[in-house]
């Protein structure tokens, strides 16, 4: 709450038994004083932020807004009416309006963290992770104890793929803030990636005895269970959650152990939904062939003649400036390893490769998202989910690269939260005598699923530098082992789900 700067005697006296009961909460009371002094004297743009508080706080944004661009009217560098301004328009989706409402009240006073650190959570929704941070670390500068500015950093240095930094800014947010049950589940999730399972879970469990009811602590409870082979303690967890892709991870767990009249009965459940996770259509088609029944799962039921395959005339020239780049850009990148156990004699970086500012990986972004839409057109009438509810706009689930060496090879696998899942490829090592050595293999199995008949299919699909293959995340796949001495460099990436859609 403000006062004016100059003052009428009357002005100041009506202002200060507004705000005397503004700061006994008597919000009816202080709204009407406001208003009263708004009608005898209409020049005080302090009366018009202070009522707007009342308004932002009770819901009313609208009228908020309007009494912020009253009172700015009245002082265009008027601070606070700035920042509720800014405020209420990012409760209402209005970004852009809402930066540069901070953006504003920053060039006024450099030094405000709590605007600091709203720029940082905006900038964070809209995807622009180095900024975000950027301003989180300004914040910290000026209010080094501020644990929510620490664990939106920590959010961003994991979304870049530096996980030691973020694990360093969600202890010293949990630290500052030990009741803070959100920074005890993103530690958990970057310790996680780490393969830190056991203090993952600490952390996890942690979460939950701040806060029972918590439904994504509970979920990443069960997949710390799922990744150390514990399914049936994991399957619990998922079913308590009851969020994210929870059913088609009990599904896993229930086939995986061989419980096929759960399985079944779960199954049976999903087929009355709809029918959109890769993870639901890898298991059903599975058990169709192993049953011999009919896959009623529509996510891609035939997903092997849904492969894309292109050659990239930006990257597959000899020395094609923005291949080159990317294999600097990956040489030097400040990113963590995240630990994959199925990755043999090779690396996959931590993060989203598509969320940091290197033009080479935004170049490469976009050529992708060309594809994307290409994909969409070139299968248009295909009946299944996949293609009939495609995900727009675009958006990235993860991206990440692989460098394999010599003995390197990728076991089949599917990628359970991604829609549309895809690679590029930079530098590729001899085929060797087969013609096979390091190629793409596609399938309807992997993953150790159990095997009570034969009869999966499988194809190979022969890949060369420059080129990009797209196909249905419900499609197992792997990197057949290579005896050549060369590298093998691929950047990986999933098409996310439209917002809010079941995965």
């Amino acid at each position: 709450m403000t006062t004016p700067k100059n003052p009428t005697q009357t002005q100041l006296e009506e202002l200060n038994r507004a705000i005397a009961l503004h700061l006994r909460n008597d919000l009816p009371a202080a709204e009407a004083a406001y208003r009263a002094l708004i009608a005898q004297q209409p020049r005080v743009p302090d009366a018009y932020s202070n009522l707007a508080r009342i308004c932002s706080a009770s819901g009313r944004s609208p009228e908020a807004i309007a009494l912020c661009g009253k009172a700015l009217l009245l002082d265009p560098h008027h601070l606070e009416s700035l920042v509720l301004l800014g405020l209420a328009l990012r409760d209402r989706g209005e970004l852009e309006k809402a930066g540069l409402c901070y953006r504003a009240a920053l060039d006024i006073k450099a030094d405000i963290p709590e605007v600091l650190y709203n720029l940082g959570n905006l900038l964070q929704e809209k995807g622009e992770v180095v900024e975000a941070g950027q301003c989180y670390r300004q914040a910290l500068s000026v209010q080094p104890h501020f644990p929510l500015a620490h664990y939106n950093l920590g959010n961003s240095c994991r979304d870049q793929g530096r996980l030691e930094d973020a694990i360093t800014h969600y202890r010293e947010s949990i630290a500052q803030d030990p009741s803070a049950p959100l920074a005890h589940n993103n530690l958990g999730n970057a310790l996680m990636h780490q393969d830190r399972l056991e203090p993952a879970i600490a952390s996890y469990q942690q979460a939950l005895k701040l806060q029972p009811d918590y439904p994504d602590a509970m979920y990443n409870l069960g997949n710390a269970l799922y990744l150390m082979g514990e399914l049936e303690q994991a399957q619990p967890w998922f079913a308590r959650a009851g969020i994210k892709d929870w059913r088609a991870r009990c599904l896993y767990c229930y086939y995986k152990t061989e419980q096929y009249d759960a399985f079944a009965r779960e199954l049976q459940a999903s087929l009355a939904q709809e029918h959109t996770s890769p993870q639901i259509a890898a298991l059903s088609a599975h058990y169709a062939i192993n049953c011999g029944k009919a896959d009623e799962y529509n996510f891609c039921p035939q997903p092997l003649s849904h492969v894309y395959h292109r050659r990239l005339q930006e990257l597959s020239a000899t020395h094609s400036p923005l291949r080159l780049a990317l294999l600097a850009t990956i040489a030097e990148v400040d990113m963590s390893q995240r630990h994959q156990g199925r990755l043999h004699q090779g690396v996959q970086s931590a993060g989203n490769l598509f969320l940091r500012d290197e033009a080479p990986l935004q170049e490469l972004a976009g050529v992708i998202r060309e594809h994307f839409v290409a994909y969409q057109e070139h299968f248009r009438d295909s009946c299944c989910t996949l293609v009939q509810q495609f995900p727009v706009p675009t958006e990235f689930e993860s991206a990440w690269y692989i460098r394999m060496q010599q003995g390197g090879h990728l076991d089949a696998h599917i990628h359970e939260t991604g829609w549309l899942s895809g690679v590029v490829y930079l530098a590729l090592p001899a085929t060797g005598d087969s013609g096979n050595e390091g190629a793409l293999e596609l399938g309807l199995h992997g993953d150790g699923y159990p095997i009570l008949q034969a009869g999966f299919p499988s194809t190979i699909v022969p890949v060369s530098v420059g080129d990009i293959v797209l196909f249905p995340s419900s499609l197992f796949h792997r990197t057949i082992p290579f005896c050549s001495a060369e590298e093998r460099i691929c950047i990986a990436f999933d098409l996310k789900p439209k917002p809010g859609r079941s995965k």
